[in-house]
């Protein structure tokens, strides 16, 4: 029995060792991004992810090696010395019995010391792992999607008749926080200086009058690679909490299969979709969702060996490093520059992945750690292939994204900079529209994916997909509305929705209609809330900070003057009824019906009311209250008309010119979602 005992006492000892390690590791090597991230790499591929766990192991053994040493002699010294006492070999002043006694003791003590100290840095390794917040998360229900979720597949998204390339450049773990405090960001020393003047020269959504870096925030289930890749390419955290989830990302299974993403979308509009990266395509699912939501032709390290970039004995990091990455890009766009097709070339660098990142030959010794070098390093060899872009035929036609993928888990970032600083992952658009807003805006990845779109020349009704809007809009993000805290703990909790539809793809839970008047109700109950304009969020932002608040677009009754010129008239008259949808319409000439502006509500008027009640999304007239629309006030969007002007020629804003969207009359994008 007390054999048993030295023996589960020293397991005991080997765990404590574990877990002290595990403490260490977890509070100065390793920022972990939440417990979901963990259990989603323990269930999903981890290929590739070898040498991670081989530095850890080899971690734990060069930090732990004395104290195993001794421990291990002592408790080997105690089995001895219990053996020799049983057999009376042991010569002492103390009675035999009362040193077995006293041995016991000290055993029974011990095994009391190691399990509560077991017990002790169990407790902290369960708070750093977020585990008590993540079950917390799961029972508590988020209705996010219900009032925000914009269905990529039900959305209207026009391109334009030419369409320009894409590349897309994932940097592994880099955030906006790299450059130094003078240009926003948390360090002392600027590691990011190139991509800083990128972001400064071309587009990261700060106003005219801002020259610190702007960048996304990473709310709850963004906070690793593939759940990042996720949210800036389909607009939606990648939550793993249903009893299910292990077969979504399984590589016979399907991943997101009703989402549509950003490479579905390029795909339908004829696009070649590429993804490169440097380690096991397949690690985490990345395969499995790249081809599976856009076609795309993977290259990894398998195929840089197939295609002699590298030799089928080199090995790496995680493969192969940045330096072979970007010499296998150059070669691959240069095939693809010469086909007629339009391209998505998406590529993941991963020099700068933790553990301390990869230091190559070209790294300088310029600051004090090795991560910071890593960061600075990569930071030059990105800005040397983007000037490699510029050079290139193809670049004219040609936009450029860069973006972190997430925020850097190596401890050194949350030692290096200030407590309270706002940590948010890198991103900018080179060779994009022209950002027109002078706004700085507060942003989530998630906002990412409609921003490429619109990056691209697209056009998006509504400006939202996803949970995402793009920053080339007025439309606030979620940020915006919600702030960053709420919209976090918000995509924490669990969705019957996102569990039933998104993730596990079964769209038969989805209620149906089975009459005309439950078709109805269904239609206007399953309509996610259309996201307020920035005028309308200015004017309630006292109540938006209150988390209960749900917006209801206003609705009052229009003035009117009865009998004053906007009743029905006969056709060639003044005040022409035209066709619905139209807008107005253009009269004959002479009847005083004038030339109104297409989309701007004219419409059939009302007898006595000034300006009809039309369809909604037909142009600027008064749509239904709660469709995102409203009823306009009088002389905004088709109101009363003076006495016997007879409709005329009207000016904008006026009697039925366009008016701001979101003013309660503006123009309605079709299918814009309608208010709830």
């Amino acid at each position: 029995m007390w054999i048993a005992l030295i023996i589960a006492i020293y397991l005991l000892f080997i765990v404590l060792n574990i877990l002290s390690y595990a403490q260490y590791y977890l509070s100065t090597k390793l920022s972990v991004g939440g417990f979901a991230q963990i259990l989603y790499t323990m269930q999903n591929s981890m290929s590739g992810s070898e040498n991670t766990v081989l530095d850890a192991v080899k971690g734990f053994f060069e930090h732990n090696w004395l104290l195993l040493l001794l421990g291990t002699l002592v408790f080997g010294g105690m089995i001895w010395l219990y053996l020799m006492d049983k057999k009376g070999k042991i010569q002492t002043k103390i009675e035999p019995m009362k040193f077995t006694k006293i041995l016991k003791r000290v055993l029974i003590g011990l095994a009391c010391f190691t399990l509560l100290f077991d017990v002790f840095l169990g407790v902290k390794i369960y708070d750093s792992l977020g585990i008590k917040e993540y079950n917390e998360s799961l029972n508590k229900e988020s209705d996010l999607y219900d009032k925000y979720y914009a269905d990529a597949r039900k959305t209207n998204i026009e391109f334009p008749e030419k369409k320009r390339n894409l590349i897309y450049i994932i940097c592994e773990s880099m955030e906006s926080t790299y450059t130094d405090k003078k240009n926003g960001g948390g360090f002392q020393q600027n590691l990011i200086p190139e991509l800083t003047a990128l972001a400064q020269e071309n587009t990261d959504f700060t106003s005219q009058e801002d020259s610190q870096l702007n960048g996304g925030y990473t709310p709850g289930n963004t906070t690793w690679t593939i759940a990042g890749i996720a949210a800036q390419s389909m607009g939606v955290p990648l939550n793993i909490g249903n009893n299910d989830y292990n077969r979504n990302f399984e590589e016979q299974s399907k991943f997101l299969p009703s989402v549509k993403g950003l490479g579905d979308i390029l795909e339908e509009e004829g696009y070649q979709n590429y993804f490169m990266c440097g380690s096991d395509g397949a690690f985490a699912g990345r395969k499995n969702y790249y081809q599976q939501h856009g076609d795309y032709k993977v290259l990894d390290y398998y195929s840089a060996i197939d295609d002699g970039i590298i030799d089928k004995d080199y090995y790496v990091w995680w493969g192969y490093e940045d330096n072979y990455l970007f010499k296998y890009a150059e070669k691959e766009l240069s095939t693809l520059a010469k086909q007629s097709e339009p391209f998505n070339f998406t590529m993941l660098t991963v020099d700068t992945h933790f553990q301390n990142g990869y230091k190559c030959k070209d790294c300088p010794d310029t600051f004090d750690e090795q991560y910071e070098n890593v960061i600075n390093c990569s930071d030059r060899k990105i800005a040397e292939f983007v000037k490699w872009c510029q050079k290139q035929d193809f670049y004219k036609d040609t936009t450029i994204v860069i973006s972190g993928d997430h925020l850097s888990m190596d401890g050194l970032v949350p030692e290096s900079i200030d407590k309270d600083y706002p940590r948010r992952t890198y991103f900018t658009v080179i060779n994009g529209p022209e950002y027109s807003l002078n706004k700085t805006r507060a942003y989530s990845t998630m906002d990412i994916f409609p921003t490429i779109l619109e990056a691209l020349g697209a056009k998006i009704d509504g400006h939202r997909l996803g949970l995402g809007t793009s920053l080339y809009s007025d439309i606030p993000t979620l940020i915006e509305i919600l702030g960053y805290e709420e919209l976090d703990q918000q995509m924490s909790y669990k969705s019957k929705f996102y569990e039933d539809v998104i993730l596990s793809g079964d769209e038969g839970k989805i209620p149906t209609p089975t009459d005309e008047k439950e078709e109805s109700d269904f239609k206007e109950n399953t309509q996610p809330v259309q996201a307020p304009t920035a005028q309308q969020y200015q004017a309630n932002k006292e109540s938006f900070s209150n988390t209960d608040y749900i917006w209801i677009p206003s609705y009052s009754e229009p003035a009117t003057t009865p009998g004053t010129g906007g009743e029905m008239t006969d056709p060639g008259t003044g005040g022409e009824t035209t066709d619905p949808g139209t807008g107005g319409g253009t009269t004959e000439p002479g009847t005083g019906g004038g030339t109104t502006e297409p989309g701007t509500g004219g419409g059939t008027t009302d007898p006595g009311t000034g300006g009809e009640t039309t369809e909604p999304g037909t142009g600027g007239e008064t749509t239904d209250p709660g469709t995102g629309g409203g009823t306009t006030d009088p002389g905004t969007g088709g109101g009363t008309i003076e006495p016997g002007t007879g409709g005329g020629t009207t000016e904008p804003g006026t009697g039925g010119g366009t008016i701001d969207p979101g003013t309660g009359g503006g123009t309605i994008d079709p299918g814009a979602p309608d208010s709830q």
